[in-house]
């Protein structure tokens, strides 16, 4: 639009000094007076400018627009949805090109289709060797927990997830130095590696530690170093029980508690990747994020609603971990209003037992530690929760991304915003029943912002400081709007 306005303008200047000439000859000729040649060519500009204004309107509304439209969302059918429907407004002038667009995404939809069948052969057995995988863990008595040499998770198994599950919360790029106690793990390691880089062996240790957290007592556990073919170390290994080496003391008379059924958890990419370095530098492709979502008793926390919901999951190497999540109804101290029931469901008996809202901000800043949070509208929630930090003791400093703000970026010619217009235009189906729910929206919200990752790569911001820089200009632009 400023490249048009450009050229307008240099064909009013252009046609401006054509009538000057013209009215200044029929001065010269005394065709008309002076004054009355002025107020003709006063009139003459105005009536100029009004038609090209019409027309450059027109223009913008029925082809400039609707163009930046397609451009917006040929993007999104090439690196997000090649199955995305075209959405335009009505009566524009573009003909049959949206139509040759949208065939064009079906035709490249086509291809990767064709793509994806030619790789399933190699893709079954990769498969078949993780389900071996993951039968051999599942089926260990021992807890396998596998980390880098900075510490942090790239896989564990049922059996660990359920030996630690008091420790704290347990995850894939977690550090798994947050569930013990003192600093046996990191000493324990520097002497393995200092032993092999002197004379390339493996000493496998055995130690005890303590949990951190909880009255679990203490585990003893085995570490044992991932030497890689070149001969480098890559990670360790901790077992955390088998064949009666290791002994779990537990102060709860009933022993170890069992979690339900779910899949193990794993990514060796995340052995590739660098560790972190200052975090509003860092790609954004290579964070981790938590995002949340609340539920209220209403929307003025400043005048007294509360959460009555909060939940969150986990998004690692740009993968929504649906299963590594926070969950937790709050119980305000209030009545919850009626109106608020019929939005999310949640009533005051089923909230009579649940946590008051600091021991749920508590629990969800240990599961969000080192993570940037996301939400949708996140000023929104953010403000019921920086208004209960100073009451609660707990400060959430993290880095925050807002999928509302981040629409308005990728884009900004779309004048719907909402969860549900995203969803649609990133390919991302919510289910009706898990709408309005604090998990449901987060998980919905989660799939978006892996799309958007991909998106803003695509239009030049790469780091977290990026993101934040464009969105915070979006967020002034549509505060200086509501004000005029």
């Amino acid at each position: 639009m400023g490249r048009g306005l450009f050229y307008v303008a240099i064909g009013l200047t252009l046609l401006i000094i054509a009538m000057l000439a013209f009215d200044v000859w029929m001065v010269t000729a005394g065709v008309l007076p002076r004054l009355a040649t002025i107020v003709v060519f006063a009139l003459q500009c105005l009536l100029l400018i009004s038609i090209v204004w019409w027309a450059y309107a027109l223009l913008d509304l029925r082809v400039f627009r609707p163009l930046r439209m397609i451009k917006d969302q040929v993007k999104i059918v090439t690196h997000i949805d090649s199955e995305h429907r075209f959405e335009l407004p009505p009566n524009h002038y573009l003909g049959d090109l949206p139509q040759c667009a949208e065939e064009l995404g079906q035709s490249l939809a086509r291809e990767r289709n064709e793509t994806a069948r030619a790789m399933e052969s190699a893709a079954e057995r990769i498969d078949q060797r993780k389900a071996r995988l993951e039968a051999i863990l599942h089926d260990l008595t021992e807890g396998v927990v596998v980390c880098t040499l900075n510490h942090l998770i790239v896989l564990f198994n049922q059996s660990a997830a359920s030996l630690l599950q008091d420790a704290g919360p347990l995850g894939l790029h977690r550090s798994v130095l947050s569930l013990f106690e003192g600093d046996d793990i990191e000493t324990h390691l520097d002497t393995i590696l200092a032993r092999y880089d002197r004379d390339k062996r493996v000493e496998i240790r055995e130690f005890e530690c303590r949990l951190a957290g909880s009255t679990a007592g203490r585990v003893v556990v085995r570490m044992n170093l991932i030497v890689d073919p070149d001969g480098s170390c890559s990670g360790y290994v901790l077992s955390l029980a088998g064949k009666g080496l290791l002994r779990i003391e537990r102060n709860r008379d009933n022993g170890a508690s069992v979690l339900t059924d779910r899949p193990e958890f794993y990514d060796f990419s995340l052995f590739d990747r660098d560790a972190p370095g200052e975090l509003m530098n860092s790609r954004l492709l290579e964070l981790d994020y938590v995002v949340f979502d609340t539920e209220t008793t209403g929307l003025n926390p400043s005048k007294g609603d509360e959460i009555v919901q909060i939940s969150g999951v986990r998004v690692i190497n740009n993968r929504v971990l649906a299963q590594d999540n926070f969950d937790m109804l709050v119980n305000p101290g209030v009545t919850i209003p009626k109106q608020s029931i019929r939005f999310h469901g949640i009533t005051d008996d089923m909230v009579t037992d649940a946590p008051r809202i600091c021991e749920a901000l508590d629990l969800f800043h240990r599961f969000a530690r080192g993570a940037v949070l996301v939400a949708h509208n996140a000023a929104f929630d953010m403000k019921f929760i920086k208004l209960k930090e100073a009451s609660c003791g707990v400060a959430f400093g993290h880095p925050v991304l807002d999928t509302l703000l981040l629409s308005f970026v990728l884009q900004p010619n779309h004048s719907v915003h909402t969860l549900d217009a995203i969803a649609a235009r990133f390919g991302v189906e919510i289910k009706p029943e898990l709408r309005h729910t604090a998990l449901g929206d987060s998980q919905a919200t989660a799939e978006i912002f892996v799309r958007m990752l991909t998106a803003l790569e695509q239009h030049g911001m790469v780091s977290l400081r990026e993101a934040i820089e464009a969105s915070n200009q979006v967020f002034e632009i549509r505060r200086l709007q509501e004000q005029h």
